[in-house]
């Protein structure tokens, strides 16, 4: 009787026992975090520097290198009083984006234009091109510069059109080509492979080139276009 007792208080013993180890295997010793996301294609167009042609003023909103493309191109008088050549300037943006882009430019508002038989200034006397690619730094994918193709004749110098016998030049492009629809004037492949909206090394300088010959247009007390650039990746 004594040993039957004995052994039933070993395997109650060896019951709590085994149930403790059991608690203690149970408890968890490692886990996991997951993180998750998605990388969008992405593009960005901002204002880097501005040249004038002559005197010509002009300023971003704010002027500040890199900021948002927000630029005023003040031509001044554009009547022979003005001696100069050419008016205008170059506007330098940057461009960045990680896949293959497209920029389009219009016309999207326009003021105190008339008619060219009247002999008022008209969009097509504001001629209009791209050009001067250039990889800003490091952070370029391979190089977008050469692998950029600027669409039609947008390819130009306006300021260096040839003009006729009266003084009247011959632009390849205009305002006036830009002004019926969004149009594309550049594209290209990725452009940027690491860096921010902030880097000065990851982006595609381009040069849009405004010009106007002075000559004996219609008085009018103020003219105005607003050329919006867009760039998409496609």
């Amino acid at each position: 009787m004594r040993t039957t007792i004995k052994q039933l208080v070993k395997l109650a013993s060896l019951a709590i026992v085994v149930s403790a180890t059991a608690v203690v295997a149970s408890a968890q010793t490692s886990g996991t975090v997951t993180i998750n996301g998605s990388v969008a294609k992405s593009a960005s167009i901002r204002w880097w520097s501005y040249t004038a042609l002559n005197t010509e003023s002009g300023a971003n909103a704010p002027n500040t290198q890199n900021s948002p493309l927000a630029f005023t191109l003040n031509l001044g008088d554009v009547s022979p009083t003005n001696t100069n050549p050419y008016a205008g300037g170059r506007v330098k943006m940057i461009l960045r984006s990680n896949a293959a882009y497209a920029v389009s430019a219009q016309v999207t508002a326009n003021s105190g234009f008339g008619a060219a038989a009247n002999g008022d200034i008209t969009l097509s006397d504001i001629g209009f091109g791209v050009g001067n690619l250039a990889n800003s730094g490091a952070l370029v994918s391979g190089d977008p510069a050469a692998g950029s193709v600027i669409a039609g004749t947008f390819g130009n110098d306006p300021s260096a059109a040839v003009k006729d016998g009266d003084g009247v030049p011959t632009f390849p492009t205009s305002l006036n080509s830009v002004a019926a629809a969004a149009t594309q004037v550049l594209s290209g492949p990725r452009i940027s492979k690491a860096g921010s909206v902030s880097s000065a090394n990851n982006g595609l300088w381009v040069d849009t080139v405004y010009a106007v010959a002075p000559q004996f247009f219609t008085p009018v007390a103020a003219f105005s276009a607003t050329v919006t650039y867009t760039i998409t990746t496609p």
